[in-house]
């Protein structure tokens, strides 16, 4: 259900950008068309393969040890392993997501996934060693990571309070 509304959220957005670039006149639509052609042409492919690939990983992890370990039933050590993973996972939000939805489809519990995507987004140890700290030092990385070690298992904590009301 949440699916239907988020994608008529989207929807309704670019109907209204469109509406927006239609009434500025000129060059506005074409050259959104053209941008967005281009990325189009650009992201496509890497989210037909993040698809397939998180669908084969989905396919060789057995059910039962995603059940095991990050399942509904894993609790706080299954938060800890959820985050550790996130961290771990390569590559962007195509294969990050995709793999999340593919493990909830097969056992993985709301709360281990939401610390999985949290941890991926807050500190993937491949984004923070190839950008962050080449970028904004060694120094202001590590105070970085140290706050937001904690914070994947408490959303995923509170995720798991929500599904509860």
């Amino acid at each position: 259900m949440s699916i239907i509304i988020a994608s008529a959220l989207l929807y309704g957005a670019v109907l209204a950008l469109g509406w927006l670039a239609f009434r500025r006149g000129g060059d506005a639509v074409p050259e959104a068309w053209r941008i967005a052609w281009e990325q189009g042409l650009s992201v496509a492919p890497r989210i037909i393969l993040a698809v397939i690939g998180a669908g084969f990983i989905a396919a060789l992890v057995p059910p039962e040890w995603v059940a095991t370990f990050v399942g509904r039933d894993t609790g706080f050590m299954g938060l800890l392993l959820a985050s550790l993973i996130g961290a771990l996972t390569p590559g962007g939000p195509m294969l990050a997501f995709a793999v999340g939805g593919a493990a909830m489809e097969v056992g993985a519990g709301t709360p281990q996934m939401m610390a999985f995507v949290s941890a991926w987004s807050l500190y993937n140890l491949n984004r923070v060693l190839v950008w962050e700290v080449p970028i904004m030092g060694h120094r202001s990385t590590l105070q970085r990571f140290v706050i937001a070690l904690p914070l994947p298992v408490l959303i995923g904590l509170a995720v798991g309070q929500i599904a509860i009301l």
